[in-house]
């Protein structure tokens, strides 16, 4: 028999509403109630042939609510390890790919687009209550004839290390906001193929992971490290006429940069840069100001969709183009360590939308479809039993693609989402 029950919460300081969902079987009973008031309630028989077919039933009744902008929460200091502290359905139907949980795992920060992406959102949310709150909003940029407007692309949003400000990437623009007083401050910007060839759907701001050093790409093809004030640390100039910077990372210290570098030729297959089979991650010390290793793709002929370290700045950390992986080439010898192989093809790798480490190096998490593998990260080839796994909670919906996936400060939550638009809190510790 299938038995199912969630209790959605709509968050509000004055009035909360409540939503109980139960699957006995094949009917599906809904309870509703504001308050300390009686709850209503209704029932309905599902005409389902099976039990997935039920549990689909139940799925699409949840994520109705969601839509609404109810969620699940529940206290993370009394859930156990491994049990959803958070889930809901980010505002505007909108991917949960772009969000940042605060240092003190107290706060998500999460940006959506509006349809098109004609007009952007910045919310806050209180992981302990689901509690969201919009703080920034974008409108459409100037743009020509027929529609007069221009798309709004919100690429990152990051917590600033005070844990109020918020860091985030509109088109090619990083830009530093202050939610209480709505001031903003221009820290880098860029014209695609105007006055640098960065890509903004490829390269991001990022944090060291202390969040001291900010990595940014500005005009002239510039990449710099700025401190958490803003001003700039270190900066080297990437233009060239065959290759373009693809992806970049700071080091969890600081002190190195990550940048990949990459033929036109292999990324578009451009007539002009055809000779050119450049395909390397350049690691560049800050404070010797140059580079240190230049390390070949980690599978030929593809590019690389995103670069990191690991925990001891030994490794680079990264994952081929069409997201596979993620694998670990040594610094030093430029030799693959360790990587995932598919459960089965030969031909690629496993797949890996997204990774991170916990802040204390223990742990990797791999953002994989509808779930996320957590690994033991002595051993992160091994069998994904060896860290927490994949969430086995049938109330929790899929993610899709799961695109982000971000450790708390402290390392008791991970936050993770992808384009089903749903965004989950789990507890780590």
């Amino acid at each position: 028999m299938n038995s199912l029950e969630i209790t959605l919460t709509l968050p509000d300081p004055v009035q909360p509403k409540f939503c109980r969902l139960t699957l006995d079987g094949g009917r599906l009973i809904r309870a509703s109630w504001t308050g300390g008031r009686r709850p209503r309630v209704t029932t309905k028989d599902l005409d389902v042939q099976s039990g997935s077919h039920a549990k689909r039933a139940f799925g699409r009744a949840r994520d109705e609510m969601m839509r609404k902008g109810y969620c699940r929460v529940s206290d993370a200091g009394g859930a156990a390890r491994g049990e959803t502290v958070l889930e809901m359905l980010v505002p505007n139907r909108c991917p949960a790919d772009v969000f940042d949980i605060s240092p003190d795992g107290g706060s998500l920060v999460v940006g959506t687009m509006l349809a098109g992406a004609y007009g952007a959102e910045i919310h806050l949310v209180d992981i302990a209550t689901g509690r969201r709150r919009l703080v920034h909003s974008e409108p459409p940029e100037p743009g020509p004839a027929p529609l007069g407007k221009g798309q709004t692309f919100l690429h990152t949003v990051l917590f600033h290390p005070d844990g109020e400000q918020i860091v985030y990437l509109l088109n090619g623009e990083t830009r530093l906001l202050d939610p209480l007083s709505g001031r903003q401050r221009r820290l880098a910007a860029y014209r695609e193929g105007k006055d640098a060839a960065f890509n903004p759907f490829c390269v991001h701001p990022a944090w060291n992971r202390n969040r001291t050093r900010l990595l940014v790409f500005d005009a002239g093809t510039m990449v710099r490290v700025l401190d958490a004030d803003g001003s700039p640390l270190w900066e080297v100039c990437t233009a060239d006429p065959v290759t373009q910077c693809r992806a970049g990372a700071l080091s969890p210290s600081g002190q190195l940069v990550a940048l990949h570098r990459a033929s036109r030729g292999v990324i578009y297959r451009h007539e002009d840069a055809l000779h050119d089979v450049t395909n390397e991650i350049e690691v560049w010390d800050i404070t010797a100001g140059r580079p240190i290793a230049r390390i070949p793709a980690p599978v030929a002929g593809r590019t690389v969709h995103r670069v990191g370290f690991d925990p001891a700045e030994g490794l680079i950390v990264g994952n081929p183009d069409p997201v596979q992986g993620p694998c670990g080439m040594s610094i030093s010898t430029g030799e693959l360590a360790w990587h995932f192989p598919h459960g089965f093809l030969t031909s690629r790798w496993d797949t890996c939308y997204a990774w991170d480490y916990s802040p204390d190096g223990a742990m990797l998490a791999i953002g994989r479809r509808d779930l996320v593998d957590i690994v033991d990260a002595g051993m992160p080839a091994g069998d994904p039993a060896s860290g927490l796994g994949p969430s086995t909670d049938d109330r929790t919906g899929p993610t899709g693609r799961t695109n982000r996936v971000r450790f708390s400060g402290d390392g008791r939550l991970l936050a993770y989402g992808g384009d089903s638009g749903r965004l989950v809190i789990r507890k780590i510790r």
